[in-house]
């Protein structure tokens, strides 16, 4: 089946985004308050598996986007500063992996994101225009001040598992009627899903998360999620999430450099980062407007 005309700003149809969330030790200090030697060594292994990663980057010549946290920057300064040096796109991470909570006051959450937005612009010389939110919930409140300090797009949540979309603030949700849909606002949405992310299939996280699956069954996964959007739906944007600490090991490196190349193997298939799709998308589209919706 040939793949269909494409609608998402690039000449060919179908766009790959392969994102990581170079979380490192954030992930098991910040949120968890984890001061285990196995767990923060475990963070720690991200440096090895991130070389590793840009190396293959770089091999294929592929852009891509990392979601870092501040912690790491502040870490593991001389990857962070590899990954820029090698021409990839950084996003929004958090400080040390925190998520938007209601509990928390706005300052607090201001705090938060400027505190992080300046370790990236310390990074990179530029703001970042990527978010996604390091677990949890992106609520109005976190949607608003994103468009406050100018970012571009979130990827966060999946209302297309292929398409861009734009984000909403004033949804309702209710029990004793139709759910209730607020307004699209200056905010791209770019997929995210756990079935794309190798967190739940790779990380052992104790009773609740007993990943460890093998790197062929993520591959089947994957590759039948790519193939089917190539060959049914034919244009969109396919986003993976992977993390250094769980892709960089060997075996799933070998399973990924085998995705890469099947990916980059059917005709008409691109890899860019989120930015580059997040611009296309604006470019096309603005919020509110029925004729450019996809779903």
């Amino acid at each position: 089946m040939s793949a269909a005309q494409p609608s998402n700003g690039h000449e060919s149809g179908v766009t790959v985004c392969l994102s990581f969330d170079f979380d490192a030790i954030s992930i098991w200090t910040g949120p968890r308050g984890s001061r285990s030697p196995n767990l923060t060594a475990r963070g720690e292994f991200s440096s090895i598996g991130a070389h590793r990663l840009l190396d293959l980057l770089d091999e294929r010549s592929t852009p891509s986007t990392w979601f870092i946290p501040g912690h790491t920057i502040d870490t593991f300064g001389d990857v962070c500063a590899r990954v820029v040096s090698d021409g990839h796109e950084v996003g929004y991470h958090g400080y040390c992996h925190e998520a938007p909570s209601s509990k928390r006051d706005e300052a607090d959450e201001r705090a938060i994101l400027t505190r992080s937005m300046d370790c990236l612009e310390r990074l990179s010389g530029k703001a970042p225009v990527g978010h996604r939110v390091p677990g949890g919930n992106c609520g109005d409140r976190w949607i608003s001040l994103l468009i406050e300090h100018g970012f571009s797009y979130d990827s966060s949540m999946a209302r297309h598992d292929y398409a861009p979309t734009w984000c909403r603030l004033g949804d309702v949700p209710t029990t004793d009627g139709p759910h209730q849909f607020g307004d699209e606002v200056d905010l791209v949405q770019l997929p995210f899903e756990y079935v794309l992310d190798d967190w739940p299939y790779f990380s052992y996280d104790g009773p609740t998360v007993q990943g460890l699956r093998t790197p062929d069954h993520v591959y089947d996964v994957w590759s039948a999620e790519f193939d089917y959007l190539y060959e049914r739906v034919g244009s969109g944007v396919f986003v993976l999430t992977m993390h250094p600490q769980c892709i960089g090991r060997g075996s799933r490196m070998l399973m990924l450099e085998r995705l890469i190349d099947h990916m980059a193997s059917r005709p008409g298939v691109t890899f860019a980062t989120m930015e580059q799709v997040a611009d296309d998308f604006r470019a096309a589209a603005v919020p509110g407007d029925q004729s450019n919706r996809r779903l």
